[in-house]
């Protein structure tokens, strides 16, 4: 497995582990971003929207858009009962990497 595999994979547990973290199981797109700058793990905006999406395509996270003003959208990911048996490793999922929270 290549390293770019294992980041990314690593990754969109974090997002998981996060959005475990996170009172109510939700935090904002930008909030995320700012968590992982803090962890030490920089990515841009592209790449997380597409761990994000992949997240959302394997009913991991639901994803709801507020729109703020024109052309400008806050997006809020919330954690599923899926995506809580994924940051356990109860449930496999592709592109995810299993390992058991701390």
């Amino acid at each position: 497995m290549s390293l770019h595999s294992r980041l990314t994979e690593e990754r969109r547990w974090r997002v998981l582990d996060f959005l475990e973290m996170a009172p109510g199981h939700t935090l904002n797109e930008d909030v995320v971003r700012n968590l992982f700058r803090e962890a030490g793990f920089h990515t841009d905006v592209e790449t997380l929207r597409a761990d994000i999406d992949h997240l959302e395509k394997y009913s991991c996270v639901t994803l709801t858009r507020y729109r703020l003003r024109q052309a400008r959208y806050l997006l809020v990911i919330a954690l599923t009962s899926e995506g809580q048996q994924t940051w356990q490793c109860e449930r496999f999922v592709p592109g995810v990497i299993a390992r058991k929270p701390l």
